[in-house]
């Protein structure tokens, strides 16, 4: 029988395995054509909807035009970015200049330079996964939010954060300086902070701890240094400028608000501000303030599930295993996302290395919302903005996939979920 073949790599044994695969079940051929329509949809989108991208790019470039002229950002300039954004920034500018430092170079090396962070998040994925379903997971869901991923620089902090993850058990103070980098290039891993401190108290840990603090506190040395050495007085305005923002189009607040317009319950418009697209409403005031109280209380519950969860795995196992680790987290992140009032689509990029390692129905609900996010921008993102029924419902529908994975990945931190997991692979160890 002839084989079905790529050059050099082999998919299957038969022909007739896809067959028999196909022929299963109805369902198989219908989750194939869904496959092979978004592909062509990701197709289309990767050529002909570059022009959404271009607006960040711009800026990007225009950050590394300004420091290669001779210009110190939070002191001559201010950027909304921390600090450490400006490594994945600058390199492809740098790298940009052997082709005459054009819009297009700057471009094609700042999607190389994803590519390649994407391959070594892989190869770091691929050690760790004993049951060898992480890393195809990985690599398709990649795939399917290339759209986003070669285009903003969230795959460094992503990286950085994974290199944190794994290595909290062996080498805790390279640990703490990648977490406190990654903090420094994107501030959304701080939330991983408590959950490690949770992690070695119930390890009953506290030298690791110790070199935790260790790192961060050096990198933290290097950062102020830094910062006192250029005299970059406005390091910290970022931080300022996104109190600032308003409810976003597409955060979990904005989704609901767009609905509730569909049914004549609110009246709202949609103004650009702080470079994206916030609704302006009535309800504004109060739906931030309820944010504003909703996040803490929310943050305050999680930790006590997951200290709960850690203390009961501890007692029957003796030790927490890193898919606990991971899924808690995944979690914790997640938990940022939804509560934020703002909901850019390159934040799932900060999942896109953790919730391989989860069971395959959160790797499912993950890589549909994926699928949707692209769709939404940069696939349809003006019929967004134009409020189209048909795209407030696919908004909603991802917002509650978003919840449903939440949900998915606080069960798999359950010490019961946890106790019965035989496959788990084990916590990275020195």
């Amino acid at each position: 029988m002839s084989e079905f073949k790529i050059p050099g790599i082999q998919v299957v044994a038969d022909n007739a395995v896809v067959r028999k695969y196909l022929i299963k079940s109805p369902r198989h051929v219908l989750v194939l054509s869904v496959i092979l329509v978004y592909l062509a949809l990701e197709s289309y989108y990767l050529f002909f909807r570059f022009h959404g991208h271009i607006q960040d790019l711009s800026l990007y470039r225009s950050i590394t035009s300004k420091i290669m002229d001779g210009q110190v950002p939070f002191r001559d300039f201010r950027i909304e970015y921390p600090i450490f954004a400006l490594i994945p920034v600058l390199i492809p500018g740098l790298l940009s200049q052997l082709a005459g430092g054009s819009f297009e170079s700057y471009a094609c090396w700042f999607v190389l330079q994803n590519l390649v962070l994407g391959v070594v998040t892989a190869w770091m994925i691929s050690g760790l996964d004993a049951s060898g379903k992480a890393l195809p997971r990985y690599v398709i869901t990649t795939l399917f939010a290339f759209p986003i991923f070669l285009f903003r620089f969230d795959p460094f902090p992503a990286l950085l954060t994974l290199i944190a993850i794994v290595n909290v058990s062996r080498k805790p103070f390279v640990a703490g300086m990648s977490l406190m980098a990654s903090v420094a290039a994107k501030l959304y891993s701080v939330v991983l902070i408590p959950v490690f401190g949770l992690y070695y108290v119930f390890n009953r840990d506290t030298r690791k701890m110790l070199g935790l603090m260790a790192g961060i506190v050096c990198i933290c040395a290097i950062i102020l240094g830094g910062i006192a050495w250029l005299r970059m007085d406005a390091a910290a305005d970022f931080m300022h400028y996104h109190l600032l923002r308003g409810i976003q189009i597409e955060s979990l607040a904005g989704g609901v608000l767009l609905l509730f317009e569909q049914f004549g319950g609110v009246e709202l418009d949609v103004a650009h501000s702080f470079g994206a697209m916030h609704l302006v409403t009535s309800l504004s005031g109060p739906v931030l303030q309820c944010i504003n109280i909703l996040t803490p209380v929310c943050f305050v519950a999680m930790l006590a599930f997951l200290g709960w969860s850690f203390y009961k795995t501890v007692s029957i196992s003796g030790t927490i295993p890193f898919r606990q680790l991971n899924a808690a987290a995944a979690a914790q992140i997640l938990l940022f996302i939804l509560l934020n009032k703002v909901l850019s689509p390159q934040y799932l990029i900060w999942l896109l290395p953790l919730v391989p390692f989860c069971r395959f129905r959160a790797s499912l609900i993950f890589t549909v919302t994926l699928m949707l996010t692209i769709i939404i921008f940069p696939g349809h993102y003006y019929s967004l903005i134009s409020k189209q029924l048909l795209m407030v419902i696919i908004l909603n529908i991802r917002n509650a996939l978003l919840i449903w994975l939440f949900i998915e990945l606080s069960s798999e931190i359950a010490p019961a979920r946890v106790t019965r997991s035989i496959s788990a692979p084990p916590t990275p160890s020195a």
